[in-house]
């Protein structure tokens, strides 16, 4: 076979194609995994219990969080019912990828609990993904109230315009 045959240039053209194509599927495969590891909650993320909201019947979450001070063996409860019924909001400040309890929050409201577990009005508290995921699908996702009904009520109290 001559170097210059088209058999030859046609083969090496297919198979550079085939080199082009796979190497570009592994640059979207790898861009893909690196944005599906961003999806999780947020340092800066909110998840705020509106006891003006609605809330399924069928939500009975209960999460032990660990207090973020050394206290150990020391645990209160977030229970999603009670944060509900009072109102309250959970801000996610740290997180620490490599930690069990990878979420630092802080809890601010009435009460987490109707029991002897409750975390108080505030508390800085050290939870799983699964936990701040639990919280956010029991609150209608992350994020503060709509707008409309904070405007509402600033115009029933006579404070706007």
């Amino acid at each position: 076979m001559r170097v210059h045959d088209t058999k030859t240039s046609g083969a090496g053209t297919v198979l550079l194609g085939i080199v082009a194509v796979g190497l570009a599927g592994m640059v979207g495969t790898i861009g893909l995994i690196h944005q599906v590891g961003e999806l999780g909650p947020k340092v800066g993320d909110i998840v705020a219990f509106d006891p003006l909201d609605r809330m399924s019947r069928d939500m009975h979450a209960r999460i032990a969080a660990i207090p973020a001070a050394d206290s150990p063996g020391v645990a209160c409860v977030l229970d999603v019912r009670a944060m509900h019924a009072s109102g309250g909001s959970v801000i996610i400040e740290a997180h620490e990828p490599r930690a069990a309890f990878a979420y630092r929050v802080h809890w601010s409201g009435e009460r987490s609990s109707n029991d002897g577990a409750d975390c108080g009005g505030s508390a800085d508290l050290l939870v799983n993904i699964e936990d701040v995921e639990t919280l956010a699908m029991a609150a209608g996702g992350y994020g503060v109230p709509d707008s409309k009904r904070l405007g509402n009520f600033w115009r029933a109290s006579g404070t706007a315009q």
